[in-house]
């Protein structure tokens, strides 16, 4: 009978966080129904001569809060951190993508980083130091960044934070 050498862990993919993206759209939400209310206000009572010109104006202005909303959302949703057996790549773009590698075998330090709104929403960024020419990769927003660092320290074959 063989033997088959043991599979190698799949693997961990990591994301930002889609809290902020959710923010973005709730403030693209308010911002739309502020510029429907003051629309309204500035046909009826101020700009009566201009008000053919308000709707396409508040349109425009309605529009313009969520095209910014989806940028940040696209641009959130390109980034993605996956952690190998081997390596920790940062992979980043919408029409062209870079990628960034760490060996773990080159891995120094890991820091976490959390500013208080992070630490308020449980997220935080984790820094990985390496002795590579790639030097520092920010992972950022993660959430739980304490398990995420432990992972990454385990996985190079050091003993967590």
């Amino acid at each position: 009978m063989t033997t088959h050498p043991p599979p190698l862990p799949a693997p961990i993919v990591f994301r930002q966080t889609f809290l902020f993206v959710g923010l973005w759209y709730a403030a693209a939400v308010v911002l739309a129904v502020a510029f429907v209310v003051l629309g309204g206000i500035l046909e009826a009572v101020v700009w009566s001569r201009l008000a053919p010109a308000v709707p396409f104006v508040t349109i425009a202005l309605c529009l313009a809060a969520f095209v910014i909303a989806g940028v940040k959302h696209l641009y959130q949703w390109s980034e993605t951190y996956t952690l190998t057996p081997e390596k920790i790549e940062v992979s980043a773009g919408i029409l062209t993508k870079t990628a960034r590698n760490i060996p773990l075998s080159k891995v120094q330090d890991v820091t976490v980083e959390r500013t208080f709104a992070q630490r308020l929403l449980g997220l935080g960024n984790v820094i990985v130091d390496s002795a590579s020419a790639t030097g520092k990769i920010t992972l950022r927003n993660v959430a739980q960044p304490q398990a995420v660092a432990d992972q990454i320290l385990h996985h190079a074959g050091a003993s967590p934070l």
